[in-house]
């Protein structure tokens, strides 16, 4: 039963913004199933109303997508859908998670889940510091659109004592990368992970952070961000975004 969820999924999901329409043979290789396979579950997927047939033999979604999404509550926002999510991390890890966002020339905490550990990275909801260093920090800057972050650069370099060009190389490492760590870069002793949450744009206007003692951190790093990126990954697809969009 789930694989066969997991298929119908996936053929909503190969349709994207560029490609709003695909041949049978389009969307068998984009899922990576047999011809015949595909066409069973897509003219399923017709005869519920779900796709549609265009003339030139091409399927796209139907209209019933939107009456689906005019039932999605307008209210739900990144505390609702992430909050689940970091409790289940900050167990696991025994870590401090965390969900931070841009305002002004400031990072902002949105969130936080504290771990259990009496030695753990303390952070609350509302503290606010300067987009200067730190993991959340980076990766917020890295997915940031350029138009916004160019007259950040001259303050950043000048913070960071480097040229706007390495300041430029390092946020295209942290995109290539998909997450960025840090290492006493905020807190001398502390560590922290961060990874971006795409919303229904495919924008990242939040990331996500375990963070906690450098002495405990770097020898779980591995893990702890295997275990990060899940959870991003999750909140980005109750959040709308696209499987594609993400690390």
């Amino acid at each position: 039963m789930m694989r066969s969820v997991q298929r119908i999924l996936a053929i909503f999901e190969s349709f994207t913004a560029d490609r709003t329409s695909l041949t049978l043979q389009e969307i068998s290789d984009r899922i990576d199933l047999p011809k015949s396979t595909a066409f069973r579950i897509v003219h399923s997927l017709e005869k519920a109303g779900y796709l549609i047939r265009l003339e030139d033999q091409q399927y796209c979604l139907s209209l019933r997508f939107l009456r689906l999404a005019g039932l999605v509550k307008s209210t739900l926002g990144i505390r609702e859908i992430s909050r689940p999510i970091m409790a289940r991390i900050a167990e696991e890890v025994s870590e401090t998670v965390s969900i931070h966002t841009i305002i002004g020339k400031n990072r902002v905490c949105v969130d936080a889940v504290s771990a259990a550990s009496s030695l753990r990275s303390v952070i609350q909801p509302g503290e606010q510091v300067p987009l200067v260093a730190g993991s959340a920090t980076k990766v917020l800057l890295a997915y940031m659109p350029k138009k916004d972050l160019t007259p950040l650069l001259s303050a950043l370099a000048r913070a960071r004592k480097i040229t706007q060009a390495e300041v430029v190389r390092e946020l295209e490492e942290v995109r290539q990368a998909g997450f960025s760590v840090s290492h006493g870069e905020r807190l001398l002793g502390v560590t922290a992970i961060s990874a971006p949450i795409f919303d229904v744009n495919d924008e990242v206007k939040y990331c996500m952070s375990i963070g906690g003692p450098t002495v405990r951190m770097q020898s779980n790093e591995k893990h702890f961000t295997k275990e990060l990126l899940e959870g991003t990954a999750e909140i980005s697809r109750h959040f709308g975004g696209s499987v594609a969009a993400m690390p």
